[in-house]
């Protein structure tokens, strides 16, 4: 039987996320197929609406703006740390880790500034602000 993608469907997909300008930034390609529960995985709203209703063997390129990607870039984002919290071979822009986050999550942050008594960190998602690309090829949907 030929399913769609819809709500609840576990779906396996192969895809390559890049830039407008063609930098990839992921890829399936070499680490397998992704597969993951329709409408039940947290993934970018616009990927979401992109992928309904195709079938296994459909192919899809969606240009995605920061609304319908990762979010726009939010400014409350960006917090002030002693820098006395971060490692002194961590001290150094651009430097990512991750902090402890609620219920022994992780929050991803980027360092963006460092001052004389403080670091200024990005909490945004590395691609919060920018315009992606998706080119998707359903490979199998199932129940």
């Amino acid at each position: 039987m030929d399913m769609q993608v819809q709500a609840g469907k576990m779906v396996c997909l192969d895809y390559v996320l890049s830039l407008l300008d063609g930098t990839v930034i992921d890829t399936t390609e070499g680490s397998g197929l992704w597969t993951y529960v329709h409408g039940q995985t947290r993934m970018p709203p616009g990927l979401v609406r992109g992928l309904e209703g195709l079938r296994t063997g459909d192919h899809r390129r969606l240009e995605l703006s920061p609304e319908e990607a990762f979010g726009p870039l939010d400014p409350t984002a960006f917090q002030e740390i002693s820098r006395d919290m971060v490692p002194t071979s961590a001290l150094r822009i651009g430097f990512t880790g991750e902090l402890p986050g609620p219920g022994a999550s992780l929050i991803p942050f980027r360092i963006h500034a460092i001052q004389t008594d403080t670091v200024t960190i990005d909490l945004n998602h590395p691609l919060a602000g920018k315009h992606v690309v998706f080119d998707v090829t359903i490979r199998h949907v199932q129940d």
